[in-house]
């Protein structure tokens, strides 16, 4: 009678092998996809803390937004919504910005206001929550731009607010640089070729980038205060 063979054979090892790699192979992307959403997920949640803090500011100062970094580096909205976030700099930060290391070094941000909102100085600015007919239409937040790479050494690191009211300026119509103007302040697909959008009334939607696409060519100032 011939010993039981209780060894694997090296042919049956490979075959083993294998098989791991296979099914580690088409695990990875669901992995991955789950990963990037919880990313997506606490991005989301950050625009909502924030959308509370820019509430209870207006509510504290009669009705005003808070503003922008050229008004001054303590009434920029980054240093005066700190209180009502408690003065956490990681909520200012998204998850998913390829330089959230380099923002928080620079107690930068990864998120941007709405100039309509924050500046004194830009056309057609509605700077008093009270001013405005449809809070739920109106954005004050967006997602930062990636490009063109920040240098946070220089007046970069204090990139806190979009361009809004130039985006779609006679000049930038006339010479098709609209997209480009928008591109430059903002991303629009940071989020499964999507973006979040902080509305003044404290909601956040995702908007898919083709979405902004479609509304670019349409000539549509989604920006706009209304």
């Amino acid at each position: 009678m011939l010993p039981r063979r209780t060894a694997m054979t090296l042919v049956e090892l490979l075959v083993v092998v294998a098989i791991i790699g296979v099914l580690v192979a088409l695990m990875l992307p669901a992995v991955q996809a789950a990963r990037a959403s919880a990313r997506s997920a606490s991005c989301k949640n950050n625009l909502r803390q924030i959308g509370l803090a820019v509430l209870q500011f207006c509510e504290l100062h009669k009705g005003a937004f808070p503003e922008w970094h050229h008004s001054g580096d303590k009434k920029s909205w980054g240093y005066t919504l700190a209180p009502h976030l408690e003065s956490v700099d990681a909520i200012r930060i998204c998850p998913e910005d390829k330089y959230q290391i380099e923002r928080r070094l620079a107690r930068s941000t990864s998120y941007v206001i709405n100039d309509y909102l924050a500046a004194d100085d830009v056309p057609e600015r509605v700077r008093n929550l009270n001013k405005l007919q449809a809070t739920s239409h109106t954005i004050v937040v967006f997602e930062g731009a990636d490009e063109p790479e920040p240098n946070f050494t220089d007046d970069r690191a204090k990139y806190d607010h979009a361009h809004a009211s130039q985006w779609f300026s006679q000049l930038n119509r006339d010479w098709g640089l609209v997209e480009a103007a928008i591109k430059k302040d903002i991303q629009l697909d940071r989020h499964f070729e999507a973006a979040h959008y902080l509305y003044v009334d404290g909601h956040v939607e995702l908007i898919a980038a083709a979405q902004i696409e479609e509304w670019i060519d349409a000539e549509i100032n989604f920006a706009e205060p209304q």
